[in-house]
Formats: C-alpha cells, sequence, structure tokens
C-alpha cells in the first residue's frame, strides 16, 4: 500500500507550480525591467514570492533615464567656428556660411 494518495499528489502539484511558477514569473517580469530577465529568474527561483516583488520594485525599461545633453548655444557654435578661422581650417566664406546658418536657424 506504498502509493500515492490525493494528499501526497496535491503536495507534489503544488511544489511542482512553486517551483516553476515562481523562477517564469520572474523571468518574464525582469525582462521588462532594468533587473534583466536573468535576474527575475534568480530572484523568482531563491526568494519565490519575495523575489518577485523586488522584481517589481526595480524600475521599467522605459521608465529608465536617459541623458540628453543639451544642444550647444549659437555662442558656443560661432567660437568653434571662429577657432577653426583662426587656426586655418577653414576658410572666411566657409566661415561667413556657418554664421548665417547659425544666427538664421536661431531667429536673430
Amino acid at each position: 500500500m506504498g502509493g500515492l494518495g490525493a494528499p501526497e499528489i496535491i503536495l507534489v502539484l503544488i511544489a511542482f507550480g512553486i517551483i516553476i511558477i515562481f523562477p517564469v514569473w520572474g523571468y518574464r517580469a525582469g525582462s521588462k525591467r532594468a533587473i534583466g530577465p536573468i535576474g527575475g529568474l534568480l530572484l523568482g527561483l531563491f526568494l519565490n514570492w519575495i523575489g518577485i516583488i523586488i522584481v517589481y520594485c526595480t524600475n521599467r525599461i522605459d521608465e529608465q533615464k536617459s541623458y540628453n545633453f543639451p544642444d550647444q548655444s549659437s555662442a558656443d557654435e560661432l567660437k568653434k567656428y571662429k577657432q577653426l578661422l583662426d587656426n586655418g581650417a577653414i576658410t572666411e566664406a566657409e566661415y561667413r556660411i556657418q554664421k548665417a546658418r547659425i544666427l538664421n536657424s536661431n531667429g536673430y
């Protein structure tokens, strides 16, 4: 009479579900977050529901801050072209063309 009964089968299914569900859940949630899919999988595998909470506490990929550096000001661009003119890298005509482009693009 060493067969598995209903209580044992239920426990095996629950244990199997915990072993499979949390890592898969962590992998899928982590792939959309800064932690990454492997990090989510490992947290789900080793910490179960606590790991899933940790995964959801990380930033989403689309929420990560991107650093947009401001464009150069007109004065900076003019200064750059003036230095190129002074060094002989561009001609007076090229300098005037760039100066007109910069001043016209800013509405001056």
